[in-house]
């Protein structure tokens, strides 16, 4: 008996577990400590600004870019005291659209670990963020034909999974969701009683880094690992 007979469906983070995503966030932090910086009062970290902005404003306009270019916006008035010149916020804004239109870039070993756990498993794909983008991602991604079920969700949490795996007739103790975040993608699952598979990026936003947990789960180094790891005994 393998390891993946012990589950009937599956499931899949989609921004930096199957494509690029974090990486462009970055780039646009440092873009945005180069434009502001300058018309900031000495002693002001405009990143430091943001990154308080961007939380506080998580449950009023959730994630993805577009809620994070309001909060780049919001942050540069702030941290400038209205000094920021409207020139600034017009290079902000244009690069929060050339971000929305990026090609999507998919991760090493992505489209053959899809291809080859879907001959045995069902496999769903769970992910949070602004619902045109992330639909426009998987749709352009060419993977879309992958996924029985494709929800996107205004936050990971035991609540939001117990919910999505009750309308799909999954049951959790038969489910195993692989993802780069502890705290979004493995921990809430873990709760529910499936089974966590963690695939760290070289990246992580601090909003979903975990020091300290519980949790009991599966750490591979790459998602290629995956198919082997489910054709493993659960002993090897």
């Amino acid at each position: 008996m393998t390891r993946g007979d012990a589950f009937d469906v599956i499931g899949f983070d989609a921004d930096d577990t199957l494509w690029r995503s974090e990486d462009f966030f970055q780039q646009a932090e440092a873009l945005f400590d180069e434009l502001v910086s300058p018309h900031a009062p000495a002693g002001i970290d405009v990143l430091d600004s943001l990154h308080a902005i961007e939380i506080d404003n998580v449950p009023i306009s959730g994630y993805g870019v577009k809620a994070f270019a309001l909060s780049m916006v919001q942050s540069a008035v702030t941290a400038t005291g209205g000094r920021v010149p409207a020139t600034v916020l017009g290079q902000i804004v244009d690069h929060a659209h050339e971000m929305l239109m990026h090609p999507v870039e998919l991760l090493p070993g992505v489209p053959v670990t899809l291809a080859t756990v879907g001959r045995t498993h069902r496999i769903v794909l769970i992910t949070k963020g602004d619902l045109v983008h992330q639909l426009r991602k998987v749709r352009t991604s060419g993977r879309e034909h992958h996924f029985e079920h494709i929800e996107v969700v205004l936050e990971k949490d035991v609540a939001t999974y117990r919910r999505i795996l009750d309308e799909w007739g999954i049951d959790p103790t038969r489910f195993a969701f692989v993802g780069n975040s502890v705290r979004s993608d493995v921990l809430p699952i873990v709760e529910l009683g499936g089974t966590g598979v963690h695939v760290p990026y070289h990246v992580t936003w601090g909003h979903e880094v975990v020091d300290d947990h519980d949790g009991d789960f599966a750490e591979l180094d790459s998602i290629d690992q995956l198919p082997d790891w489910l054709a493993a005994t659960p002993d090897a």
